[in-house]
């Protein structure tokens, strides 16, 4: 939707090239986000949870499917984003 917010995060879980878990610190949302990387049909499937508690402002007053929707713009960015990055750095 075009906004951008900064907030600090803690990685609660770290376990290359499986998992990883954040929660966040500060900041206008309280959400904890874990990544979860498996292998499937010749690749890797990434699947990510997102748990947002209540106290999120305008999100709180919409309905589930809206949220739902939104956060899966904000999925669908990050995800290009990282293919981007992938192909500029890649493993050896």
């Amino acid at each position: 939707m075009g906004m951008r917010s900064d907030w600090t995060v803690e990685y609660t879980e770290f376990d290359p090239p499986r998992r990883l878990v954040s929660r966040s610190l500060e900041g206008k949302r309280d959400l904890t986000v874990a990544f979860n990387l498996e292998p499937a049909d010749g690749g890797t499937r990434l699947s990510e949870r997102i748990e947002v508690r209540s106290g999120l402002g305008f999100l709180d007053k919409l309905p589930d499917p809206l949220v739902s929707r939104i956060l899966g713009w904000s999925l669908r960015g990050n995800l290009k984003n990282l293919a981007r990055w992938l192909a500029e750095h890649p493993q050896t």
